[in-house]
């Protein structure tokens, strides 16, 4: 077919088109209206018993204590390591997660060069209920403390020796996250367009249908 031809066809069959057209537009809106999500990422720091967190040598950055900080991750994570993306500085929801949750100790670099210069857990929760990601973050924040206190306890560490862990101030705000306007446009825009070649698909099938059912009618009729 020609154009123009494909052009009249889309002209008899319009309605194929509005059709596509509203049903990806309704799509896109709610898609748009259901694609925030909360997410939170809270650090938990840890260093020497009594030292306060402006020490220079209040062992946030020692290696003994990083050691410990690992253990207690891996025991929060049942012995295993959780997957990690890209960067540390990944979000889940930036891997399209929408309900996930994530224990790992700090780290610098990537899956495949993994470094750890802090003694530090992070929690990171994500979800499209705020209060179920308070509920899921209060939850695994409270097993971390309470997994570290019960590791030193368990090695017979007298409480006052115990490393102290504290939620750094202001990581345990819950952020709603949602799509740039750039990406609602480029989504609604694509979507569009993919309402359009739908619709104008399916009225050049509505019309070799028509035709086909036209020319057996009409052999019949011969026949007949």
């Amino acid at each position: 077919m020609t154009v123009g031809e494909i052009l009249s066809v889309v002209a008899r069959r319009w309605y194929t088109s509005a059709v596509a057209i509203v049903l990806a537009t309704l799509c896109t809106m709610a898609m748009v209206h259901d694609s925030g999500t909360y997410a939170t990422r809270t650090v938990i720091e840890f260093r020497w018993p009594g030292a306060s967190r402006i020490e220079p040598l209040n062992g946030f950055v020692d290696e003994s204590v990083i050691s410990f900080v690992g253990l207690v991750a891996r025991q929060v994570n049942d012995g295993h390591e959780p997957q990690r993306y890209s960067t540390e500085e990944a979000p889940l929801y930036g891997a399209g997660r929408r309900e996930a949750d994530f224990v790992e100790a700090a780290f610098v670099g990537s899956q495949f060069t993994t470094a750890y210069p802090n003694a530090a857990i992070e929690v990171q929760v994500i979800g499209r209920d705020e209060d179920d990601v308070r509920v899921r973050q209060v939850a695994l924040v409270d097993e971390v403390l309470r997994t570290a206190v019960q590791l030193q306890a368990d090695a017979g560490a007298q409480r006052s020796d115990f490393i102290e862990q504290e939620v750094r101030p202001l990581s345990a705000a819950i952020d709603y996250i949602t799509p740039s306007r750039l990406s609602q446009t480029t989504a609604f825009g694509a979507m569009v367009a993919a309402g359009v070649i739908v619709g104008v698909g399916s009225a050049l099938l509505w019309e070799r249908s028509t035709v086909r059912r036209r020319r057996r009618t009409t052999r019949n009729e011969k026949r007949a």
